[in-house]
C-alpha cells in the first residue's frame, strides 16, 4: 500500500496513506501577496480546483496555512482543524456535515491511519499533527515557537519529524528546532516552512549542520517531489514508536 509524502511548500504536505489521502496546510495560491506583500517564489504545485484528498487539515487560521483562496476552490469530503479554523471554514460556505474538530488531544480516523492534534505554541488554538500509519509515527509541527511541551508529542518516539525552522513570525529557529528533535529522539528530522517567501525563509543547512552534529539523521525534501516514507527510513535504527505501534 502507498505510504508517501509530497511537500507542497511552506507547511503544506500531501500524504498518501494506503487508500486514503491527507493534506495538511495547503497554500496553493499567491494570496499573501495581496495582504502582506509577500509573493511566493516557488510555483503553485496543484491548482486548488484539482486538489483531491479524503481529509484536509489546517493547523491554524493564518493565510499561508488556511488559505481562503485555496479552500474556497476545493470540494473535499472532510475539512478539519481547531475551532478557529472550523469557524473560517463555515464562513467560506463549508457545511457542518463536512467539518470535523481537530483540537489538541483530538483524533480522527482516516482509513487505517490515525490523525491526532497536538500542542503548538503559535496562535491560541493552533496545533501540530501526529499521523500513525503502518506502525510508523509522523509528526508535522505546524507553526510553533520553541516550547519544551512540544516534546510531549514525541514521548513515545517519532519516526519522521517535519519541523519548522524559519525563526520568524512566531516560529522557532533552526537551532531551537534541533533542540526539539533531540528531545523526542526522532529517527529522521525533515526541515520545513522555508523557501516560500523571500522575506520569511531560512537555509535548511542552518538546521542540518547542527542536527547532524547532535547525532540526528536529517533529510531535505525537494519541493513538490513524492517520497516513499518507509524508504526514507531505510537503514535507520528503529524508534520506540515503530516498536510500540
Amino acid at each position: 500500500m502507498d505510504f508517501t509524502v509530497r511537500w507542497l511548500g511552506q507547511g503544506g504536505f500531501l500524504f498518501r496513506l494506503g487508500g486514503s489521502t491527507l493534506v495538511i496546510d495547503p497554500y496553493l495560491s499567491d494570496s499573501v501577496a495581496k495582504t502582506d506583500k509577500f509573493r511566493r517564489i516557488i510555483p503553485i504545485p496543484i491548482q486548488p480546483r484539482d486538489l483531491t484528498c479524503d481529509l484536509v487539515v489546517c493547523t491554524h487560521d493564518h493565510q499561508d496555512h488556511l488559505d481562503a483562496d485555496t479552500i474556497a476552490e476545493t470540494n473535499l469530503p472532510r475539512y478539519a482543524g481547531p475551532d478557529s479554523c472550523l469557524a473560517h471554514f463555515r464562513a467560506l460556505g463549508i457545511g457542518e456535515d463536512r467539518l470535523q474538530s481537530l483540537n489538541a488531544g483530538e483524533s480522527i480516523s482516516l482509513g487505517e491511519a490515525r490523525v491526532t492534534g497536538v500542542y503548538a505554541r503559535h496562535t491560541q488554538d493552533s496545533i501540530g499533527v501526529l499521523i500513525d500509519y503502518q506502525g510508523l509515527r509522523l509528526y508535522v509541527t505546524g507553526d510553533t515557537e520553541y516550547d519544551e511541551r512540544l516534546a510531549e508529542a514525541g514521548k513515545e518516539g517519532v519516526d519522521v519529524l517535519f519541523i519548522c525552522i524559519n525563526g520568524r513570525l512566531g516560529n522557532m529557529n533552526a537551532r531551537e528546532a534541533v533542540r526539539v528533535a533531540s528531545s523526542m529522539k526522532c529517527r529522521l528530522a525533515v526541515p520545513m516552512h522555508y523557501g516560500m517567501f523571500a522575506e520569511n525563509t531560512e537555509n535548511p543547512t542552518a538546521f542540518v549542520q547542527p542536527a547532524s552534529a547532535a547525532g540526528i539523521s536529517t533529510f531535505v525534501m525537494d519541493f513538490n517531489k513524492t517520497y516513499d516514507v518507509p524508504g526514507l527510513l531505510d537503514g535507520l535504527p528503529a524508534s520506540r514508536a515503530s516498536a510500540n505501534l
